[in-house]
């Protein structure tokens, strides 16, 4: 069994947050091209999703959604949590890996415990049994004004599941429950200004990168 409270990385883990329509998924693909054009070593996951165990979960939560109450959605995110946690996650940090997350745990905060009701202390509980003390070495909580979110949405037609067809008000506490996980978690997360032209909000996160992580050169290999 992985001693997660003991372990030490050799990479970095990058998660990026907010609500629907913010932009995350295009925001961590350009992440990963501009690392890996600094020859860093990267990988890109998401949640729930990223091994095998929770894409079915993420199959199940989308076409069984109602029939699921609260306490069993959770249950089921945090049991792929751990698997991706440490059949992927774990791994990769372990080889030198800068591994880019399109949502982690803070969304259960939002989600399940904002807008379902679970209990924030249960799920904390939850993250300490799946994860332990584990957290992201820096998180970009993507915000954008509702009604630039509802209007992306509509756009992009991202009716996908029960939260991008969110009524207003539950848009606006999505938003302001991921304004608190920046306050909250101010160590590790950073608030970020979604809107504009996809390169103007890449140009705040990398600025807000660098500001927060250092990245080793990469020796050039020598021509024997």
């Amino acid at each position: 069994m992985i001693d997660i409270d003991g372990m030490s990385s050799k990479g970095k883990f990058i998660t990026l947050e907010g609500g629907e329509g913010v932009g995350k998924s295009t925001q961590t693909q350009l992440l990963a091209e501009r690392l890996s054009n600094l020859r860093q070593k990267v990988k890109i996951t998401r949640e729930p999703g990223g091994g095998v165990i929770g894409e079915q979960v993420r199959e199940i939560l989308k076409k069984n959604s109602a029939e699921l109450d609260s306490i069993c959605e959770i249950l089921l995110l945090f049991a792929a949590r751990r698997d991706h946690f440490v059949n992927l996650i774990s791994p990769w940090l372990e080889e030198g890996y800068f591994v880019i997350c399109d949502r982690f745990y803070d969304s259960s905060l939002i989600y399940q415990g904002l807008l379902k009701e679970v209990a924030i202390g249960d799920i904390m509980e939850l993250k300490r049994m799946a994860i332990g003390n584990f957290e992201p070495d820096l998180t970009f909580v993507l915000d954008v004004n509702t009604n630039v979110s509802l209007q992306r949405v509509k756009t992009r037609r991202l009716l996908n599941d029960e939260y991008d067809q969110m009524s207003r008000q539950k848009y606006d506490i999505v938003r302001n429950g991921f304004q608190k996980i920046a306050d909250i978690f101010s160590f590790r997360a950073v608030l970020i200004n979604a809107e504009g032209s996809e390169k103007a909000v890449f140009s705040r996160i990398w600025k807000a990168f660098e500001k927060r992580i250092n990245i080793a050169p990469v020796e050039e290999e020598k021509i024997v």
